[in-house]
């Protein structure tokens, strides 16, 4: 897999999977071009980023307005931290992230394609997100694959602590984004060619 080569070894995953009635082309398109946001997830998110939202009502600040849509297809351009680290056209895409996740404000550190793979720069995690699919015997398998992996000990220790507080909700984003992708893509697979 993809995943493979862009975040081989890792501290925590966690897995998805949603068997599709639907070819694999129309579920991949689902992957790429889905809303992924309801609104379970957008109170989650929006509960995870209260206290940031306190932070800049502090100062004075006011919020970025949401994207209008988050999508696999989209994340890379439209949500900050987030590149684009591969895709296999119809099978999988990859996207990632660095930061010390464990902070209000998710701790970013920018970095580029090449940069991510051998990045170590203690005191970070790095995030890799994949969605796959593969042919079964009644239409697709989609895979949702979230892996993270930690710079040093210090920082394994603190995102180890935040893991154990968020990975119910992760659990649940990533279920329901599944449930999403899959309504989708039978949704694709049902209107007439």
């Amino acid at each position: 897999m993809l995943i493979d080569r862009c975040l081989p070894s890792f501290d925590v995953s966690h897995v998805c999977e949603a068997s599709v009635e639907a070819p694999q082309d129309e579920t991949y398109a689902a992957i790429r071009e889905t809303d992924l946001r309801d609104p379970v997830v957008n109170a989650l998110f929006a509960l995870r980023e209260l206290p940031l939202r306190i932070a800049r009502l502090a100062r004075g600040q006011q919020s970025p307005p949401a994207p209008p849509k988050v999508a696999f297809g989209d994340i890379a351009h439209h949500v900050p931290g987030w590149l684009s680290l591969g895709e296999e056209p119809g099978v999988e895409l990859v996207v990632g992230s660095v930061g010390r996740f464990w902070r209000r404000d998710y701790g970013g550190r920018p970095v580029t394609v090449e940069e991510f793979i051998p990045f170590n720069e203690p005191g970070y995690a790095k995030v890799a997100l994949s969605l796959a699919v593969r042919p079964t015997d009644a239409g697709t398998m989609v895979r949702y694959e979230a892996r993270t992996a930690t710079t040093d000990e210090a920082a394994r220790r603190k995102f180890r602590r935040y893991w154990r507080l968020i990975r119910p909700g992760v659990a649940l984003v990533m279920r329901r984004a599944l449930r999403r992708i899959k309504a989708a893509a039978e949704r694709r697979a049902a209107v007439p060619a």
